[in-house]
């Protein structure tokens, strides 16, 4: 009813509205006070309303600090639309309205005043129901406020709302005698909803601090993230506020006593609400016992049990920027002061040096020499290493702390920091000193989140600079942007080593593990599960590059040994990782494999929607690996649907030369896919090219899936019985259920023993194809198993997948029992990393398959107890 507002978590709020104006279309005057901090959303509230009033004649005014003090100002901006209407008034009361207006001199009578402004409201109500909206209602005069109340008061019989908006509690003024609806901050689901809708995924830490200092502010939730980076609000550095927060808290943050504004300075300052170290510092700062009560009766701090909670974080924020430089070193001195344990240390440091207004290049070496020898946090180490390049006195020391500060923002997983303070770093000292400071960080930054063969030549640069160990890592990691350009360097004699070297010595983590693809292509999927899995859990919890991009990797592994549900698990936290982190390389990984597993389960929204999303991040960094997969799945799931001819046209562009979709190692992966399409297409000599490669491919790997996939292609290529031999072959190099090639070969060979008029052969091969099918979820190929099993006179036993009893695809599923909570298609597709409109499409099938006449009805299905219909006595 309300979404084209795009009001989050304002459902309370919308719901008294609508009563209110429910109640005045019933006949009954009604009246509404919304109060709240500043921006907390009371004008968005106002015009929400006025939105769902169309019916009603609006009159609207705002109060104005210039003319607070002008009687009846507000009425007049208020009547002047219909002063027109003034005439029909009785004379006395017209002349009062009129002098209101500036339309007749003299002085108005209030209370002539109030009674003409009920006969004029009732005789405009009388037309059709008046909704009067007051904004800024604590700046309106005194004469008009009282007018306005008093006319509702007795307008109760007439179609009359009045709505206003309150910063204050209306107790005390003159809107006291009319409703009151508190208006407090979002709920941390509707605000972390609005955060990401407006600015997109952020790091998981920098939305931590937005929220816990916006208090679910929504000009806060939408400005903080303008100004706040990933390093903001660590190492005791307070949250900055953007101009509107400052515009809206001034006169909040001026109306308070200055030794109350004192101590919510002190409060943001030492952000671990350490009690004695506030206490100390605020005292030192002259603030006594008077200042913490009056904080404490306005709900501003809280104390207990030895720490100070900022219950309005936000009113601190706005306190401490609000105060002048001088007052900010001034505390940042007395908290030094006040912090005399040793584990304090580094604090006192820290503090110093926030308090320093020159160059100090002593305490820029120890505040340096501090973040880089304690056990901080990452990203707590990059901010005092960058504090430490602002008070460092050489330009080029400070270029040198800043390049270290990016290395340790890109620890921390806070890449949009790590490239602005390499940036900055490399203005000072020229790219060659930058990367020998930052360990060759320019490079793995283009890496995740650039152009690869632009990172590769990068890390090559760097190579030749760093030291020994760094340098060979470089490389290493060079050799594979250059892999993900589409190069075949890794497709030479030495890859094999490096992969089964990766493989057999990932615990002492002297090399990285290669591309999954990779592991796939060389068949070792099979060794390399428990390595990626113990390297995945030796990384897990970390934000760092290396931790988020070896999930997906991980997930391929996953879903290659037919760990579908594992895969579905390590996929969404990669998701969620690769979009917190702005790792966007990573996150186009995702995005592929999720259009694997969606073209697997035939599910066409989601293959389109999650390979249009690769194609968009892969396509402007020319990252062919992505592009290639993208093109792969397409294909694989135009040839699930019967689609050869659309199949072979994303295909054929695996193998072709200039393309930016042609990689070595996708060609060779998806050689059953391509040599399938081109056959049945009419293209026997593209086939015979892809086949070839394959079969080289298999001679010199001995991977047991090419050698397998070789015969495959082999017998599809065969004009004669010679097919029989190369099937049977193929089929006994691999035997594994949930080997996709080589249930597909089952598939083929069935369909070419049919042909062959060898019906019970063809039987035996299509039906466990059709049954293997469903247990992996792959319903459109398990439905071209069951339709050639159909034509050989037999049945397939019903396997459902996954095990379940259920008719619902796995995606289908996780679909119906989240809108069943009753979660929208929006929030459904966060969770799921899908769309709007896919999940729409999903809720559409399962309605159709359930025999349910819409969400409603979800919650009586039981999905644990074979989707039985269960419905309350």
């Amino acid at each position: 009813m309300w979404e084209d507002r795009k009001l989050y978590g304002r459902e309370r709020e919308l719901i008294h509205l609508e009563r209110v104006l429910a109640t005045a279309r019933s006949g009954r005057g009604i009246g509404l006070v919304l109060h709240g901090d500043p921006a907390i959303g009371k004008t968005a509230l106002l015009d929400a309303a006025a939105d769902r009033a169309a019916d009603f004649r609006i009159l609207r005014c705002q109060g104005m600090r210039t003319e607070s003090e002008l009687r009846y100002a507000t009425l007049h901006e208020l009547l002047l639309p219909v002063a027109d209407r003034l005439r029909l008034l009785p004379a006395p009361q017209a002349r009062a309205l009129r002098a209101v207006l500036g339309l007749e001199a003299g002085t108005p009578d209030a209370f002539l005043v109030g009674a003409a402004l009920v006969r004029l409201l009732s005789t405009l109500a009388a037309e059709r129901p008046l909704l009067l909206v007051v904004d800024a209602a604590g700046l309106v005069d005194a004469e008009s406020g009282q007018s306005l109340v008093f006319a509702v008061r007795r307008l109760s019989g007439s179609p009359v709302a009045l709505l206003a908006g309150l910063r204050d509690d209306p107790a005390g003024t003159a809107w006291r005698e009319l409703a009151a609806l508190p208006i407090t901050g979002l709920p941390d689901t509707a605000a972390r909803g609005l955060v990401t809708a407006e600015h997109g995924p952020m790091g998981a830490l920098r939305l931590s601090r937005i929220l816990a200092t916006a208090g679910g502010n929504p000009l806060a939730l939408h400005e903080l993230p303008t100004v706040v980076d990933d390093l903001a609000g660590t190492a005791a550095q307070p949250v900055p506020l953007g101009p509107n927060l400052r515009t809206a808290f001034r006169e909040r943050v001026a109306a308070l006593p200055d030794d109350v504004r004192v101590l919510l300075t002190v409060a943001a300052t030492e952000t671990r609400g350490v009690l004695g170290a506030v206490t100390d510092a605020a005292a030192a700062l002259g603030v006594g016992p008077a200042a913490w009560e009056r904080a404490a009766a306005a709900g501003l701090l809280t104390v207990g049990d030895g720490r100070v909670e900022r219950t309005h974080a936000l009113l601190c924020a706005a306190a401490h920027d609000a105060a002048t430089p001088a007052q900010r070193r001034a505390t940042h001195l007395a908290l030094a002061d006040a912090l005399i344990g040793a584990a304090e240390a580094d604090l006192r440091v820290w503090h110093r040096a926030m308090a320093a207004d020159r160059p100090d290049e002593p305490l820029a070496a120890m505040l340096a020499q501090r973040a880089a020898d304690a056990g901080h946090g990452a990203l707590t180490a990059a901010t005092m290493m960058r504090q430490a390049a602002a008070i460092s006195a050489d330009p080029e020391r400070a270029g040198e702390r800043l390049a270290l500060a990016g290395r340790f923002a890109w620890a921390g997983g806070d890449i949009a920091s790590a490239r602005g303070l390499l940036d900055r770093a490399t203005a000072r000292l020229g790219p060659e000193r930058a990367a020998v400071a930052s360990s060759g960080l320019a490079g793995l930054l283009e890496f995740v989140a650039g152009e690869p063969e632009r990172a590769s030549r990068l890390l090559l640069r760097d190579a030749e600079l760093v030291d020994a160990p760094t340098a060979a890592n470089l490389r290493l990691d060079a050799e594979r942007a250059r892999w993900a350009a589409g190069h075949g360097v890794l497709d030479l004699n030495v890859a094999e080593i490096s992969v089964r070297e990766s493989i057999s010595r990932f615990h002492t983590m002297i090399r990285p593990l290669p591309p999954a693809p990779l592991v796939l292509l060389w068949g070792l999927a099979d060794i390399a599960l428990e390595p990626y899995t113990q390297a995945a859990a030796g990384l897990r919890g970390s934000a760092a590059p290396a931790a988020v991009s070896l999930l997906p990797q991980l997930a391929i592994v996953q879903f290659a040994n037919g760990r579908f549900a594992d895969a579905e698990q390590t996929l969404a936290e990669a998701f969620e990782l690769a979009e917190a982190g702005g790792v966007e390389n990573v996150l186009a990984h995702c995005w592929a494999l999720r259009t694997k597993i969606s073209a697997l389960h035939g599910d066409s929204e989601a293959v389109l929607d999650s390979a249009e999303r690769v194609l968009a991040l892969a396509r402007p960094r020319r990252a062919q690996s992505l592009i290639a997969s993208a093109h792969w799945h397409l294909g694989f799931h135009a040839l699930s649907l019967g689609d050869p001819e659309n199949a072979y046209l994303r295909l054929r562009t695996l193998a072709q030369p200039g393309h930016d979709a042609r990689h070595p190692t996708y060609s060779r992966l998806a050689a059953l896919d391509l040599v399938e399409a081109a056959t049945r297409v009419g293209r026997p000599a593209e086939a015979l090219e892809y086949y070839t490669d394959i079969r080289d491919w298999a001679i010199r790997s001995r991977a047991d899936w090419a050698v397998s996939a070789a015969y495959a292609c082999r017998a599809l290529l065969c004009a004669d019985d010679r097919a029989d031999h190369y099937f049977r072959r193929a089929l006994a190099v691999r035997r594994s259920r949930h080997d996709l090639n080589h249930v597909r070969t089952q598939l083929l060979y069935g369909k070419w023993l049919r042909r062959a008029r060898r019906r019970a052969d063809a039987a035996e091969q299509l039906r466990s194809a059709a049954e293997a099918f469903e247990r992996m979820g792959a319903q459109q190929w398990a439905l071209r198993a069951r339709q050639e099993l159909e034509l050989t006179g037999r049945r397939a036993a019903p396997v459902t997948a996954h095990g379940e009893t259920s008719v619902l695809t796995a995606q289908e599923l996780r679909v119906a029992r989240l809108a069943a909570q009753g979660l929208t298609n929006r929030e459904i597709g966060t969770e799921l990393f899908l769309s709007p409109r896919t999940v729409g499409h999903h809720l559409s099938r399962v309605f159709g398959k359930l025999g349910l006449s819409g969400r409603a009805d979800l919650v009586d299905v039981d999905f644990d107890n074979g989707m039985r219909i269960v419905r309350p006595r």
